[in-house]
């Protein structure tokens, strides 16, 4: 069958569905009308257990959710009249002389269940042979075992508003043509999905299923995030009865870059996972406490540590006390666990126990305390002791004490602790080891003593379960220390997915946590390395990789100019050519200029507004939810994992130290098309 009439068979079957899906809905919506009439017409006469009432309303439910299920179905077809899809590979099995054919595209389509699909969901077991495979020999894992033959032909499809663009063809390796048309289009305020074009290294990533813990170190612009969310959709494909969406969780950078991602799995046909950064976690988990910093209120105090205190005291910032690096290592760890085995034998006053005629002896508490419970954190064996002696109470008396007398007993255990205030016993710490005590009166937490305070509180006391998480996904891993993967271990015992760029470090020097990784994790920690970026143009990369001195690195063959450095004789100057540039722009859809910090992005943003050249610019603050087109200024750390088809850099030669040098790094790394950078002559 020609291409052309396929691709109209194809587009046909789709029709039908929704036609049929349209249907459906009518006959649901019908069914639902006359559920509501039903009930109001009968409600007074329901029996009264509540039965048909319950029957009722259950009925209802089902049939909304069926209804939404619909709705989310008919999506899927609709985006698969733009484009049904976008590979093809002919596969003639071992023993056979006659190959198979497979279309591969977002979804399965076929007329009927029981029919031979049109197309094969990218996803599908067969689909890997795309990814995988050139011509020639090759195999795939099915449920039934490892699959072998030979591909006969395979093809690459552009297919746009369900009409053919063209057709490749060829006996080798045909990705980098699509390729190439892919990474040279403009960027977007959504990442985009990229089924399209995955290649083979990332493929091996989504597909994984053998690993409980993959750790993928790659460099900037290889798709990280991409193949990430990628791999999720997998897993929720081949897992539908264990794993949804609301089960996944991602630990992303900020809020920018979640909304940056949000498309992605919608697009895919999956509902969007659950998204946080780490500093929300704990900001909910500390706020009784008074207010946390997070890590860009501590990488501003790093960018500004020659400025004077009282710098930071106005922006409600408390100064480091320069042990900020030291309180997240393993070191810090021990010290706080031998505080917390110190602790064991000086924050409890035992005393006799009596509620009305029962009595506790402190002997008895103290080898409840010690033995019996001594595996339970110190600050909750109380209340399990008290919870031994409701029970033997109730037991004794033969009936149950109501909530108020429970609490009584359980208040009065409690009240044998010294204090339970997280806050009051990790300033004994900080004082007893001779450090800076934290500032109570102003109720705002030192970052640098955040997840410190987080882990003394699980290792004191018992965590209540929380939201079920059967996939993390730790997005910019180099960003995390070492305190915070122990707690991160603490807190999440299901499959992991981590990614990040060693050389993309937001500090002066490199951290590469693959060499610490699998001494919190274990051995279940498999790594993967991702070397060739597809973002920026070489000329771009090459750039790049010289501020920082990264040689194992390369990109994709997309030439374009070469970045160019302008100085000039002041800042005026500076921002008035800045202006123009941007202006003169327009043929790009994201452009962004990207500052040393948020005083310096502000400054930015007010002086290109003076410049009446109508640009339209937004100023994204760590406090911002949204990526708009248009052009986005914002200091550099909120730009982690974002692109833009042009980066302008202002003040560079205010770059000078090594946290600078990175600075410049993540900055020139997002460029797609064209970096600037301007700078004013000493």
């Amino acid at each position: 069958m020609r291409e052309e009439a396929y691709l109209e068979s194809v587009i046909e079957v789709l029709h039908d569905k929704i036609a049929r899906i349209d249907e459906k809905m009518a006959g649901n919506e019908k069914d639902i009308e006359n559920m509501h009439q039903y009930f109001w017409e009968n409600y007074n006469e329901f029996d009264e257990y509540g039965y048909e009432l319950f029957d009722n309303t259950n009925a209802v439910k089902a049939r909304l959710k069926e209804q939404g299920d619909y709705v989310k179905e008919r999506c899927r077809y609709e985006k698969m009249l733009y484009s049904p899809y976008f590979g093809r590979v002919d596969f003639c099995y071992e023993g056979e002389d006659t190959p198979e054919v497979y279309y591969i595209g977002i979804a399965n389509l076929a007329r009927g269940r029981a029919d031979n699909p049109y197309v094969f969901d990218w996803r599908a077991p067969v689909s890997g042979l795309f990814y995988d495979y050139d011509q020639g020999e090759a195999q795939f894992q099915a449920p039934a075992g490892m699959i072998k033959g030979e591909i006969t032909k395979k093809k690459q499809y552009k297919i746009k508003n369900g009409r053919l663009v063209y057709v490749l063809e060829n006996e080798m390796n045909i990705d980098d043509e699509i390729l190439q048309q892919a990474l040279c289009e403009h960027a977007d305020a959504k990442l985009k999905n990229i089924v399209t074009t995955i290649q083979r290294e990332q493929n091996s990533i989504v597909r994984d299923k053998a690993h409980r813990i993959l750790a993928v170190q790659g460099c900037a612009g290889s798709g990280k995030t991409s193949v990430a969310l990628h791999r999720i959709a997998y897993l929720l494909y081949h897992n539908r009865g264990s794993l949804n969406a609301a089960q996944v969780l991602i630990l992303s950078p900020n809020n920018i870059f979640a909304d940056y991602i949000s498309r992605i799995l919608p697009e895919l046909g999956e509902e969007n996972i659950c998204e946080m950064t780490f500093d929300d976690f704990a900001y909910r988990k500390l706020r009784r406490y008074g207010e946390a910093e997070d890590r860009y209120d501590e990488l501003e105090k790093s960018l500004h540590k020659e400025m004077p205190e009282e710098y930071f005291l106005e922006k409600n910032l408390i100064p480091s006390t320069g042990e900020a690096d030291y309180k997240q290592t393993k070191e810090y760890i021990e010290e706080l666990n031998g505080f917390v085995l110190a602790l064991e034998w000086e924050i409890v006053n035992f005393s006799d126990f009596q509620y009305k005629k029962s009595e506790m002896k402190e002997e008895e508490i103290a080898k409840y305390f010690y033995e019996k419970m001594a595996d339970v954190p110190i600050l909750s064996r109380m209340k399990k002791i008290g919870e031994y002696f409701i029970d033997d109470f109730e037991t004794l008396k033969g009936k149950d004490l109501d909530q108020e007398e429970r609490e009584e007993i359980l208040q009065g255990f409690d009240a044998m602790y010294e204090t339970k205030n997280l806050a009051e016993l990790y300033n004994r710490f900080l004082e007893e080891s001779g450090r800076e005590p934290l500032d109570r009166e102003k109720k705002i937490l030192r970052y640098e003593d955040v997840y410190p305070m987080i882990y003394l509180d699980y290792a004191l006391f018992e965590q209540k379960p929380g939201r079920e998480v059967k996939h993390l996904i730790i997005d910019e891993m180099q960003d995390y220390t070492y305190l915070q993967y122990v707690l991160l271990e603490k807190m999440f015992h299901c499959p992991m997915t981590i990614l990040g760029d060693k050389v993309q470090t937001m500090a002066g020097t490199y951290q590469d946590v693959l060499k610490f990784l699998p001494k919190i994790f274990g051995r279940d920690v498999h790594i993967l390395e991702l070397s060739k970026s597809y973002r920026s143009t070489t000329e771009i990369t090459s750039f790049a990789n010289k501020l920082v001195g990264e040689e194992d690195t390369w990109s994709v063959a997309r030439h374009g100019e070469e970045p160019l450095t302008l100085s000039f004789s002041d800042r005026d100057e500076m921002f008035v050519k800045l202006a123009e540039d941007l202006a003169g722009s327009g043929e790009f859809d994201t452009l962004s200029v990207l500052c040393l910090d948020a005083d310096r992005a502000k400054e930015a943003y007010d002086r290109l507004k003076k410049e009446d050249l109508k640009l339209d610019l937004y100023l994204l603050t760590k406090d911002s939810m949204k990526f708009n087109r248009g052009i986005s200024v914002m200091p550099f750390y909120l730009a982690k994992g974002l692109e833009f088809d042009g980066v302008f850099v202002p003040d560079v030669q205010d770059y000078v130290t090594p946290l600078h040098r990175q600075a410049l790094y993540i900055n020139s790394t997002r460029a797609l098309h064209v970096l600037r950078l301007y700078g004013v002559e000493p």
